[in-house]
């Protein structure tokens, strides 16, 4: 019974984690990049773990992916792949890990 009770209690605490690691970006930026200078600034300070995010304003979203593909040639510079992305409202949350 103590090990099913333990079992849950680990899972939901696993469960919540995902929201967690969002506001804690949220609070940290306290708003989505909108400037290919910015983006490029807080990758070259910020990314040193294995897994990193970015969060995107939309404006900087242009039709043919040209800010994007400037912002992830840093990004490739360091080593990190593309791991998806999350659509807000009016935002993108980037995903990157390290090969």
């Amino acid at each position: 019974m103590k090990k099913n009770l333990l079992f849950l209690l680990i899972l939901a605490l696993i469960s919540c984690n995902s929201k967690k690691v969002e506001q804690m970006i949220n609070q940290e930026n306290n708003k989505p990049i909108t400037t290919i200078e910015n983006a490029k600034k807080y990758i070259k300070e910020n990314f040193k773990n294995n897994e990193e995010t970015l969060l995107i304003s939309d404006e900087l979203n242009d039709p043919t992916g040209m800010n994007m593909a400037i912002i992830v040639n840093d990004i490739l510079g360091l080593g990190y792949v593309v791991n998806g992305f999350e659509q807000k409202e009016g935002y993108r949350i980037y995903k990157y890990k390290r090969l």
